[in-house]
């Protein structure tokens, strides 16, 4: 299993684009590797690579993104848009598609839509546990927390992974929320379960850092 979480700053430490290189952009490591950021980069190519690679070994992925990947939306919007079509909740996450860190997560999806059309993506962490090779989750600050940094998005996963649980089935309830995520893997050509657009993106609060 490969843990990388990607900073765009809004985890409270040094801003940087992965496509722009800039410096401490994301970081991560292996299930079996406890050094601090074990694996890291700072350009969309390194971060392309590095998910490759592992799908390629046959490890799965947890993709962390320090922004919010779930779209809340008035209910009756959401209702009649879920009561269309899984496209119709892909078109109403268009507008957030420019928007810090789902625009990296746009380019890489892009890029495995291209290498790897066959990838399969998950925002459910049940799901992804049994038979996904990408968890794409969102990286939440503690509350009343500091600068935290890629690095420590990262080993929170490892640390909460057995206690995190699925957003329950009530709040919010389906169809008042577009899962960004899902509809950017969606767009990408990958193969995500409709299921998910309508569902909040699975979230690991950081500590430390």
């Amino acid at each position: 299993m490969l843990v990388i979480a990607v900073q765009t700053g809004s985890l409270g430490g040094p801003a940087g684009s992965v496509g722009s290189g800039g410096s401490g952009c994301w970081a991560g490591r292996r299930h079996d590797d406890d050094r601090p950021d074990a694996s890291s980069g700072a350009t969309s190519a390194e971060l392309f690579d590095a998910v490759f690679h592992a799908l390629h070994d046959g490890e799965q992925v947890a993709l962390g993104f320090d922004c919010p990947l779930t779209l809340t939306v008035a209910p009756d919007q959401g209702a009649l848009a879920a009561e269309a079509d899984a496209d119709a909740l892909v078109n109403r996450a268009e507008p957030a598609a420019t928007r810090p860190g789902l625009t990296e997560l746009g380019h890489l999806l892009g890029e495995l839509g291209t290498w790897r059309p066959w990838t399969t993506v998950s925002t459910s962490l049940s799901r992804w546990k049994a038979n996904t090779s990408i968890l794409v989750w969102e990286a939440v600050p503690a509350e009343g927390s500091g600068s935290v940094t890629a690095s420590a998005a990262a080993d929170s996963f490892f640390r909460q992974l057995k206690t995190a649980a699925e957003p329950g089935p009530e709040v919010p309830a389906a169809g008042t929320v577009v899962n960004l995520a899902a509809a950017t893997a969606r767009r990408a050509g990958l193969f995500v379960d409709a299921s998910e657009l309508g569902r909040p993106a699975v979230s690991i609060t950081v500590t430390g850092g």
